[in-house]
């Protein structure tokens, strides 16, 4: 477990606590940056100091060095105890955005490396066939188009999925227009709803070979049929961990209200709120965006399909 906390945290008798000497190394980098340094700047800096990393090595490089700039577990939450301020991090945060516009960047909203990332990926979801969009790029007459169709809109050169394609401005938008009616009014996300997408499906499979009378055991009983015996209390233990589930509605609302209670407002998007706020977004074809937070609760909004079929 000591090896998977970030930087400058350690666990101490079972709790996470702040690690005193590898937080400096935090705090410097986050003054550094703000302070005007390039991440490669500060890299090599540490690299040269021999400053050992999060992995105890005295390598640093502008990934790491990103890693820490982007990990908002820093200005503490549950958990975790806060290191930098959370205005050192917005400060930090702003700068990046900046850089990564003037460098025509996309902005990594996630704590990796990659810079393919956007705060979209993985959070759409087809209204048709459940599968995840992804981002596609067309180029007609010298113009780049960027727009988000289901992975199986296309497979073996064959339309498998008529869903709808949408682009980023289109989605932008319609989550400035959602999170700006739940700061207006928090009751809009006290109350949970069904989800879209129940990952277990396969319950029924499992009832259905206890439908009929079979023999019990117990275990240290003796019985003609050993390998049996074993199967029935596999699967009787699956299907009570398919029937449990944990209910933290409550403490991710809480937390979720504790977020949107920094804003008086949204009128710009925002990739790390987005992230923080929303499980994913399921897109119809009839026009329908559904929103799901962090807490299970969904809002509808409406926005236009992008289809070559249809009219824009």
């Amino acid at each position: 477990m000591q090896r998977h906390m970030p930087l400058g945290y350690k666990i101490t008798d079972g709790k996470i606590t702040v690690d005193k000497e590898k937080a400096d190394i935090v705090r410097r980098i986050f003054l550094s940056f703000t302070s005007g340094k390039s991440m490669m700047r500060i890299s090599q800096e540490l690299t040269e100091s021999e400053v050992p990393n999060a992995n105890g090595s005295p390598s640093w490089n502008h990934c790491s060095v990103g890693n820490i700039l982007k990990n908002i577990k820093y200005i503490g939450d549950e958990y975790h105890p806060a290191i930098i301020t959370e205005k050192d991090y917005r400060t930090a945060e702003k700068i990046r955005e900046e850089k990564a516009r003037h460098l025509n960047h996309s902005n990594n909203y996630l704590a990796n490396s990659r810079t393919d990332v956007y705060p979209f990926s993985g959070k759409l979801i087809c209204g048709e066939c459940g599968a995840i969009f992804k981002r596609y790029t067309e180029h007609h007459n010298k113009n780049k188009k960027c727009n988000w169709k289901c992975k199986r809109y296309i497979v073996n050169n064959r339309v498998c999925c008529r869903s709808a394609v949408i682009d980023d401005a289109q989605l932008e938008q319609a989550f400035i227009d959602i999170l700006s009616k739940v700061i207006k009014d928090f009751k809009l996300i006290y109350t949970r709803c069904q989800k879209s997408h129940d990952i277990f499906t396969d319950k029924s499979k499992i009832r259905k070979r206890h439908d009929k009378p079979e023999p019990t055991y117990k275990l240290g009983q003796s019985c003609s049929n050993p390998r049996e015996a074993v199967r029935l209390l596999f699967d009787k233990a699956a299907e009570e961990y398919m029937s449990c589930s944990v209910d933290d509605f409550t403490y991710q609302t809480n937390k979720l209200k504790k977020i949107l209670n920094r804003h008086t407002s949204v009128e710009t998007f925002d990739g790390g709120l987005f992230l923080q706020t929303i499980q994913h977004i399921t897109i119809y074809t009839n026009g329908i965006l559904r929103f799901e937070f962090i807490n299970g609760a969904a809002m509808e909004t409406t926005y236009k399909s992008r289809r070559k079929n249809n009219k824009e």
